[in-house]
């Protein structure tokens, strides 16, 4: 199972942005592909989060629009949506340990438990950070 992080879902949707393209097509073809497609619920609500980010209201998108357009993507065969449980807690200790992860970085401890704890063998990602998580193979579609 390949699991998806919010920078990608940002980078797919924001025109804008200097990776629109990679990522967009990565995403494409992750969704277009055979192999089943896990989006955590934390990656959801912190793409809605960003994405709808009033900072520079002419580059944000609604909330209707945003969450749109994660339907649109959970729409695609093979998709599911992966959540929180009890086991996750001790593979989330086990990490917060292992990769000495603190402050804001706790969040991507939490989305990698959650993909562990899945099934999900492969996270695509443009966060270097997730690399120390070697139970996950990491495909980094920005890297040069």
């Amino acid at each position: 199972m390949i699991g998806v992080d919010t920078n990608i879902l940002l980078n797919a949707v924001r025109t804008y942005e200097k990776n629109h393209e990679v990522a967009k097509q990565t995403l494409e073809a992750i969704l277009s592909n055979k192999e089943a497609v896990a989006f955590t619920d934390i990656v959801i609500f912190e793409f809605i989060a960003q994405v709808t980010n009033q900072s520079d209201p002419s580059k944000a998108l609604t909330t209707s629009q945003a969450i749109a357009q994660m339907e649109n993507w959970l729409s695609s065969p093979g998709t599911q949506v992966i959540r929180n449980s009890d086991k996750d807690f001790t593979t989330f200790a086990r990490l917060c340990a292992e990769s000495g992860r603190t402050g804001q970085n706790i969040f991507d401890v939490q989305v990698a438990a959650i993909c562990i704890d899945n099934g999900v063998t492969e996270f695509v990602t443009g966060d270097k950070g997730f690399e120390k998580f070697t139970e996950l193979r990491i495909r980094n579609p920005f890297a040069a």
